[in-house]
């Protein structure tokens, strides 16, 4: 399905209630900004709430089964925003009906399963992206570019943190699905996916790794209630390893802990660090800050007094940064649509991003050292 010129690509949207925390919140306001889209289904599970969002938002097509909304003639493109295990499904009938396909990420609970829809996307020739909105983000950018252009030198190790209050001791009702390996939605896929995504757009690939995962928690709290509810999911992840360039890398991740996202990078001539001042544990959400410190002899020998850290981009005086990652992700799609180009993080993206958090899942759980593939 092409879409040429001027026309705007008509969107239906799986999971655009204006009650959906993430849809509501980043690709309805993206979308209905964008020149080149124009909302035109929604479903949801419940058709009342479908009718309500379709006629708040002027959308002439409403569906309680996603089904109607993908083999609408109406839908050019279809953005999927459910919780991961239903994505597959959905997924595939899209593709099926020859509907491009913008999915959240995770893209599906299995790499089998991503490899699977990258295949048929593929042969259907379609359109298909994964929401990795980090690499929108104008500070990894800029970050990505001093490293690039060499203004820290060779990198000599990188170390990443990411924490989050969430998927720990305790858990919002809505969220307990969370918790269970089953569906696809962990502090590693989730939280993980997004950091180590945003970490090798700015470094590039990861060679070698090492990792442990475990839990503090084998149950949560459910914040309201009181009640408990099983947890099979790890709130510690560890990663060590090598870049390909041979870097040092270490990577930390937890739930149930106070929010951080930092990077820092360390260079012969420099340091480069990101950091999220008003951290959710997300780096997806925008908000990032760019600080640098180069030696000022070149090199660190001979170095003295400490010298102070510049910021040298700051995303936190950008309004709605959140809502820009995620608009400026589907005009790269669009792009790609009317252009017949592939710039857009696609479904292969996606699986090969699946394939490095089983890696690091058989690591954790063989103890041994694995290469990246």
């Amino acid at each position: 399905m092409e879409t040429r010129g001027s026309e705007k690509i008509r969107t239906g949207i799986i999971g655009g209630s204006l009650n959906n925390q993430w849809a509501s919140k980043t690709h309805i306001p993206a979308l209905t900004r964008s020149a080149s889209h124009e909302i035109t289904a929604i479903a949801t599970s419940n058709m009342a709430s479908a009718r309500e969002s379709a006629a708040k938002l002027g959308v002439a097509q409403a569906f309680d089964d996603y089904r109607e909304l993908v083999r609408s003639g109406n839908v050019d493109l279809v953005v999927v925003s459910v919780k991961v295990p239903h994505h597959y499904e959905m997924i595939k009938e899209a593709i099926t009906a020859g509907k491009h396909v913008y999915s959240e990420w995770p893209l599906t609970v299995t790499p089998e399963e991503a490899e699977e829809l990258a295949e048929q996307a593929s042969k259907q020739g379609i359109h298909h992206a994964v929401g990795l909105q980090a690499r929108q983000s104008p500070a990894l950018i800029d970050a990505r570019n001093r490293i690039s252009r060499g203004d820290i030198g060779r990198v000599l190790s990188a170390s990443m943190s990411v924490s989050t209050p969430g998927k720990g001791g305790f858990t919002e009702r809505n969220n307990i699905y969370l918790l269970q390996e089953k569906h696809g939605a962990t502090l590693l896929a989730i939280n993980g996916g997004h950091s180590l995504d945003a970490f090798g757009f700015v470094l590039g690939d990861l060679k070698e790794i090492y990792a442990t995962m475990h839990s503090n928690y084998s149950e949560a709290k459910v914040l309201g209630t009181g009640e408990t509810v099983p947890k099979d999911t790890a709130d510690q992840i560890m990663v060590h390893g090598t870049l390909e360039n041979g870097a040092s890398v270490s990577i930390h991740i937890q739930g149930g802990t106070y929010p951080k996202f930092e990077l820092e990078i360390q260079g012969e001539k420099g340091v480069i660090r990101i950091s999220q001042p008003q951290s959710q544990g997300h780096v997806q959400f925008g908000g990032l800050v760019v600080e640098q410190v180069l030696y000022p002899s070149g090199h660190i020998e001979g170095y003295g007094d400490q010298e102070p850290f510049q910021k040298v981009y700051d995303e936190t005086v950008e309004p709605s940064v959140i809502v820009n990652h995620v608009m400026k992700a589907h005009q790269v799609m669009a792009e790609d649509i009317r252009l017949g180009t592939f710039q857009a993080p696609d479904f292969y993206e996606a699986a090969r991003l699946h394939r490095l958090l089983e890696t690091i899942r058989q690591s954790a759980l063989t103890g041994k050292r694995l290469s990246v593939n």
